[in-house]
């Protein structure tokens, strides 16, 4: 069920994005041939305002066909010239292409807003909901409803601060704990460690309880806007490390990766999943942004090249671009899939010690 949720939920990211074509194109008066949800053959499809809307096979997906874009082959086109995509200003044209990934962009936000407003957002306190087996806070005794007070000697104040962080950063450290247990006070040495051997950070093996905060709408879409920033950012950060090589390409996740990572974060609650299709929408509109052939950013590309040049640029030059960036990312989206599926296992493993820490 969580599968079929996050299929559906990734399936309403792919029909925002294509929305915001869609709306962009009609309002620039450019012709639209198809509006389809989904990948494959047809289940259902009516035809409105010259345009017809068709909800395919595969929920994962989807597209808009433009008129003097994506004119059927072969086929006398059924705009007129005057609703062609080519004839339209540059202006509309940039409007158009871009709508799809700030309609991205904007959902995350809104989401992030709404989940501000009324999901809350998680603020750890320093009282321990559950010890996990086999650890060090399991060894040294430490229980459910004790309430850590200091570290080292310093008071808790800050608990991502003066709690959290101090264990993180003490892999194989010894550090002193203060808590409190049924109104007694109790001291005991612990060493932070690896729970799944590979992490270079510090974990004792303890879940803290936590508690909500809302905020009232106008906090709410301060907190959306810099949430958003951060969004775009990470993905930023994501493809600096695969550049600086401080990460590989077996760490992306395609589709398949992405179904299993969300699906995942649903089981643990609606909150970690609304964050992660947050993430999901503006990671997709960023990176439809990027410069490339094919990809959204490509075409807006092309549309500033002939601003600058005055005309647009030679159909032959962007026929065969295009089809080298299919080329690219049809052996790229092979990779990420074959990726995915070899990694199934391991993903599912990493995912499980999530559970843990």
């Amino acid at each position: 069920m969580n599968f079929i949720l996050t299929l559906l939920a990734l399936g309403l990211v792919i029909f925002i994005h294509e929305m915001g074509h869609l709306v962009a194109a009609k309002r620039s008066g450019i012709g639209v041939y198809e509006f389809a949800v989904g990948m494959g053959p047809k289940v259902f499809s009516r035809f409105y305002g010259g345009t017809e809307y068709s909800l395919r096979l595969f929920p994962f997906g989807g597209f808009v066909r433009l008129a003097g874009m994506d004119d059927p082959e072969g086929e006398i086109p059924f705009f007129d010239t005057d609703k062609h995509y080519q004839n339209k200003s540059i202006l509309a044209r940039f409007v158009t292409i871009s709508a799809g990934s700030l309609m991205n962009i904007f959902l995350g936000f809104t989401i992030f807003v709404m989940v501000y407003s009324f999901l809350g957002v998680p603020s750890p306190t320093s009282t321990i909901s559950s010890v996990i087996s086999g650890t060090p806070a399991e060894m040294i005794g430490l229980q459910s409803g004790d309430k850590i007070i200091a570290v080292n000697s310093s008071p808790v104040v800050d608990v991502e601060d003066d709690l959290i962080r101090i264990i993180h950063r003490s892999l194989d450290q010894a550090i002193t704990l203060e808590f409190i247990r049924d109104g007694r006070r109790y001291t005991r040495q612990i060493v932070p460690q690896s729970l799944d051997g590979n992490s270079n950070q510090g974990l004792i093996g303890v879940q803290f309880d936590v508690t909500l905060n809302r905020y009232n709408p106008i906090m709410a879409i301060g907190f959306g806007v810099q949430k958003t920033i951060d969004s775009i950012e990470q993905v930023f950060q994501s493809l600096a490390l695969l550049i600086n090589k401080e990460a590989s390409f077996k760490d992306m996740a395609g589709p398949i990766g992405i179904v299993q990572l969300a699906s995942f974060e649903l089981g643990r609650g609606l909150l970690n999943f609304f964050n992660i299709m947050a993430l999901i929408s503006i990671s997709l509109g960023v990176i439809n942004l990027f410069p490339f052939p094919v990809l959204d950013g490509g075409h807006l590309v092309f549309l500033i090249i002939e601003a600058v040049i005055r005309r647009p640029l030679d159909k032959r030059i962007e026929g065969y671009l295009n089809q080298a960036g299919a080329l690219v990312l049809i052996l790229l989206m092979v990779f990420i899939v074959f990726n995915d599926i070899s990694h199934w296992q391991t993903r599912v493993e990493f995912l499980n010690n999530l559970k843990r820490l």
